[in-house]
């Protein structure tokens, strides 16, 4: 059996992240969080941003460096009005100073359109992209206790609170791609895959080539932190209509094996574009 816990809370500590330090707040000193002696199971029933969540919760209540405050804590305007809610809210007793440290765990796939000179970066669900969720977290996100200061709970007011980020996840390059995709703020060294449609496997992975379907939990775990217990196998025959995450034999780097028509066909019309000057 895959002990996925262990798995998942040392890839927290191992990293690497998917975005770098950003204008409103410098990526997050991870490297500084410990394994509790006793991990505790986590909840693989829920989804995977709640689930990483959790494991912080974790590595942040056993690292003596840091006093967890609160969680998921929500800001209200008035009785009838959330505004939003800062993931964590800590406190690095080195330093005394107070981090409202965001988190989130992302995949995106490079699309690269010649013609339009553009760049896409949409998820696994395409209706998600790295430039939305980036303008999201930028303009929201990381300005919430700036912009609602007044609203936060009382003993927490009048101190200058710095907020970080801690984004992690990999970024998949099409099979065919000569350059990696560079978006602004991506982490340069962080996690790489390479992406394809079903229908294009057969002319990229000989005949008789295994493929293991990686678990949505430990989607965010690199290759060498998981656990040698086989995973379920996959056949390039089976019809897919999601994205799948695969570990191929005596490849260092996860596949995103995505359905036909990809994204086009998965996708609303809003998806944002970067478009490069000739």
């Amino acid at each position: 059996m895959i002990e996925i816990s262990p798995a998942l809370l040392q890839s927290l500590i191992a990293g690497p992240l998917l975005l770098a330090d950003l204008p409103e707040a410098p990526a997050f000193s991870y490297h500084r969080l410990t394994l509790p002696k006793n991990i505790a199971p986590l909840n693989l029933e829920q989804k995977l941003g709640h689930l990483y969540e959790e494991a912080l919760a974790q590595l942040l209540e056993s690292t003596p460096a840091f006093d967890l405050l609160a969680k998921n804590l929500q800001i209200q305007k008035d009785q009838h009005t959330t505004v939003g809610e800062l993931d964590f809210l800590l406190r690095d007793l080195t330093t005394g100073q107070l981090i409202h440290l965001e988190l989130a765990t992302k995949f995106y796939l490079a699309v690269h359109s010649p013609e339009e000179n553009t760049l896409t970066l949409p998820g696994p669900d395409a209706r998600d992209n790295y430039f939305k969720k980036l303008a999201r977290l930028r303009t929201h996100q990381l300005q919430l206790p700036t912009l609602f200061k007044g609203h936060l709970p009382p003993e927490f007011r009048d101190e200058t609170i710095v907020t970080q980020n801690l984004v992690y996840g990999c970024l998949f390059d099409h099979i065919t791609a000569t350059t990696p995709a560079a978006p602004e703020h991506l982490n340069p060294s962080c996690r790489r895959g390479k992406w394809l449609t079903r229908d294009q496997v057969p002319a990229h992975f000989p005949e008789g080539t295994t493929f293991q379907i990686i678990p949505k939990p430990l989607w965010p775990v690199p290759l060498e932190l998981l656990p040698n217990t086989p995973l379920e196998t996959w056949s390039p025959e089976k019809q897919i209509t999601r994205c799948l995450m695969v570990r191929v034999e005596d490849h260092p780097t996860p596949y995103f094996i995505a359905p036909p028509g990809y994204p086009e066909v998965h996708q609303s019309s809003s998806v944002l574009k970067r478009v490069y000057p000739s």
